[in-house]
């Protein structure tokens, strides 16, 4: 028998869950090659073998979310988390997939499953608070968790900063998000965002010295975040203080074109 036909039978002989095995382990090789196509239709065959194996779902969908082929994504997580109702990383994946389609209600979904599986895990937390304008109809969900994330992790400034931003996503009483930003500040001085929703929460109270020391924080930190500029721009205008106004919208202008 040639050592082909040797191979060959062996792989008759072998139980499926062997074989899928093997699958996972050649989308391992491409995937370490750079051949993610390759990879993933391995990755797939592997779950086809053996749908029992949890990390072959996750192999799966990251090369295909890596390749931001968001359905086909979709399909394998879809069936991974019903496979494996339980698993905060596929429902994590999943959330991210769903965001990828657009489908920012069924992404939304998602993340809090993952947080009600998980709530230690930053992601979903990290996920919802950037779409939030995009999740209106489950914003008191969000906030319930938020709250209690932030009160679980009180030193926590990323805890403390998500919360404050969904409280005013959600409309509520400006003093409860500025003390939580203010806090977030205290504990991590150099996280640009939390410098910028203070600046923004600042304007809208009409303090805009203090608007203005908040936008040029976060410009600081953050020099090529557009927003930062145009809001520094309109506060500088309510100063008076016309050239560093205009000097700002320049700036604002070159990061939008």
């Amino acid at each position: 028998m040639t050592s082909a036909l040797f191979v060959s039978a062996l792989w008759l002989l072998a139980s499926p869950q062997e074989t899928a095995s093997v699958h996972e382990r050649l989308g391992r090789t491409y995937e370490a090659k750079g051949d993610l196509e390759k990879a993933g239709a391995e990755y797939e065959r592997a779950i086809e073998l053996d749908p029992r194996q949890e990390p072959y779902y996750f192999q799966a969908a990251h090369v295909r979310l890596l390749r931001e082929q968001f359905d086909a994504a979709t399909k394998v997580l879809e069936r991974g988390c019903k496979q494996f109702p339980n698993s905060a990383q596929l429902s994590l994946a999943l959330g991210v997939a769903y965001y990828g389609q657009r489908r920012f209600g069924d992404a939304a979904g998602a993340f809090i499953r993952t947080i009600d599986i998980a709530p230690e895990v930053q992601q979903p937390y990290m996920f919802l608070s950037k779409m939030l304008d995009q999740t209106v109809d489950r914003l008191p969900d969000i906030v319930r968790r938020f709250e209690k994330w932030a009160s679980a992790n009180p030193n926590d400034p990323l805890a403390q900063f998500v919360y404050a931003k969904c409280l005013l996503a959600n409309g509520a009483d400006p003093a409860r998000p500025e003390q939580l930003l203010r806090t977030s500040i205290r504990l991590k001085g150099d996280q640009w965002e939390s410098h910028y929703e203070l600046g923004v929460l600042m304007e809208k109270q009409r303090k805009f010295s203090e608007a203005a020391t908040e936008f040029e924080r976060s410009i600081a930190l953050s020099p090529s975040q557009a927003d930062a500029h145009y809001h520094l721009a309109r506060v500088y205008d309510r100063l008076g203080q016309v050239e560093k106004a205009t000097e700002q919208r320049e700036i604002h202008k070159r990061l939008t074109n």
